[in-house]
């Protein structure tokens, strides 16, 4: 069945349909290390960019800078306009960006904790393949139509702390589960003919752990890490053979390990008044990767650079509506952890955000992304996808900070 992914890489029919990157088939899919329409603005991997309203999944500890219980929930559109032999067609999807608690229980020292549901990965690919089969009397015309979908999805549950003023740790523990879900259905037009579908449907699950610090050598400099570690994640594989001719459906199933590598991203930023300034890193090493590796795939490791600059929402103190306003923008670049054909896969894009006071600690973040990935040559395609966030950000004063009590001298 792999020659038939490889097919919607190479010159066939595209569909418009809902759908997505089709380089996503591959491996566990579009990677999202962090989510929300904030971090999405600055072009951000969450590791470095300390935020009062944003909910970093990256980097732990930059919870000990909200100020207010969080709840954060949030919606993403993908616009694609895929080009390959066969032409140019257009594809979108959506997704919800999960829900995401935090907990600022001790604003003094720092104490967080956090509790959250959101996405990790996701594939969302569909194609046609032109099929022709010669016969005695007549050629028959059909197609295969490929269609690819589901992800991985996070539990996280952790806490963060400020042992010192300069310094900052958390730690986060990481349910991965999720499934992926590829069907072929062949489809003759023929009046005689009837259809049969091939589906594969991978049900899986694991554990991991994050940990993450920042640190202060100076007023308003901010050097921030992040770590990972592998998972193993056990799968559940089923393939489902279903032809219209016959009364039940062939079934195959299958277990297995495969392991998702570690990642180390790092950061600094700069802030002065409302202003930041943020470069980060993120690396991780796919070389040993097994998963959803069809012929003439390969992988290696993952690097993705980014860049941007942020001003702070910053609502009430007198100001009108438009001075309160957060505006952000950055870049990115990375080269992706697959290769195709022997040839590397690389993403540009441009971000730019905006955050708006709702009322007291409420605030909703939109941010856009335009890019491309990819490049038009045989065997591969050029995607330019847009990307639109947004992110709703509810706080409340849960914990008050004790008093302090001194004796006189």
């Amino acid at each position: 069945m792999w020659y038939l992914v490889l097919g919607i890489l190479g010159g066939y029919t595209l569909l418009h349909a809902q759908g997505g990157s089709n380089y996503s088939v591959f491996g566990a899919g579009d990677l999202r290390p962090s989510v929300g329409a904030l971090y999405d603005g600055v072009a951000s991997i969450a590791v470095a960019l300390p935020s009062a309203y944003g909910i970093s999944t990256v980097n732990p500890a930059l919870w000990t800078f909200a100020r207010s219980t969080r709840l954060q929930g949030g919606y993403r559109f993908n616009q694609h306009s895929i080009t390959g032999a066969a032409g140019t067609r257009a594809q979108n999807n959506g997704t919800v960006e999960g829900l995401l608690l935090l907990f600022a229980i001790d604003t003094t020292r720092g104490w967080s904790a956090s509790f959250g549901f959101y996405p990790f990965s996701s594939t969302n690919a569909f194609a046609g393949i032109p099929l022709t089969v010669p016969l005695p009397d007549d050629t028959l015309q059909g197609s295969y139509r490929v269609l690819s979908t589901g992800g991985i999805s996070l539990l996280h549950l952790g806490v963060a702390t400020q042992p010192l003023p300069s310094l900052g740790v958390g730690v986060a523990l990481r349910y991965h589960f999720g499934l992926f879900r590829t069907e072929r259905a062949t489809v003759l037009a023929d009046q005689w003919s009837a259809p049969d579908t091939l589906t594969v449907t991978d049900w899986l699950s694991g554990f991991g752990a994050n940990l993450g610090v920042w640190y202060r050598p100076s007023p308003g400099w901010l050097l921030a890490a992040a770590v990972s570690s592998p998972v193993t994640v056990s799968s559940q594989q089923v393939w489902r053979y279903s032809f219209a001719h016959t009364f039940g459906d062939s079934l195959l199933e299958r277990r297995f390990r495969w392991q998702i590598p570690a990642f180390v991203a790092a950061g600094i930023s700069h802030s002065r008044g409302r202003l930041s300034a943020v470069a980060e890193v993120l690396y991780s090493d796919f070389r040993a990767f097994t998963y959803r590796q069809p012929e003439g795939v390969s992988f290696q490791p993952l690097i993705r650079l980014s860049a941007g600059v942020h001003r702070a929402l910053q609502p009430g103190g007198g100001r009108s509506y438009w001075q309160q306003l957060g505006l952000s923008a950055g870049l990115s670049w990375q080269r992706l952890y697959y290769r195709v054909h022997q040839r590397s896969i690389t993403e540009y894009a441009v971000a730019t955000g905006l955050s708006l006071p709702l009322g007291r600690t409420a605030v909703l973040d939109i941010a856009s992304q335009v890019g491309i990935r990819g490049e038009r040559s045989a065997g591969l395609l050029r995607e330019l996808f847009g990307r639109l966030t947004f992110t709703v950000s509810l706080g409340e004063q849960w914990f008050i900070p004790r008093r302090q009590r001194y004796s006189a001298p």
